[in-house]
């Protein structure tokens, strides 16, 4: 008797040490949207110049509580420069994003908005 419970307990606790918990994180990855820009697209104002890009993908939560990102790539593609950059600047609002520059560019130029996911916990 004292065998088979002694077995019995070897068994419960075998099973009891073999169980293991499992974290199930489910995350929101970060966006990109790519945009190339040609050179008509600047607008002059106040003696600089101004591009206004939509992105519906900036909603509340993104503006207020998330990351906003924003990189220019040099004509070859071979590096990113994040603004505020030179003579580049940006803002930010809900549904896009507006960046200033001093000069007109002479060719187009890609723009790289990143939004990074992000969870309030203030």
């Amino acid at each position: 008797m004292k065998k088979l419970t002694i077995l019995m307990l070897c068994i419960a606790t075998l099973g009891l040490v073999s169980c293991k918990k499992e974290t199930i994180v489910q995350s929101t990855p970060n966006r990109t949207i790519v945009f190339d820009v040609n050179p008509n697209r600047w607008v002059l104002e106040n003696g600089k110049y101004y591009l206004d890009l939509d992105i519906p993908e900036v909603d509340d939560i993104n503006f207020y509580d998330e990351g906003i990102l924003i990189y220019t790539a040099t004509p070859n593609y071979n590096n990113y420069y994040q603004l505020p950059y030179g003579d580049m600047d940006y803002e930010t609002h809900i549904g896009g994003v507006s960046i200033s520059r001093s000069s007109l560019p002479t060719t187009p130029i890609r723009v790289k908005v990143v939004l990074v996911a992000a969870e309030n916990v203030t």
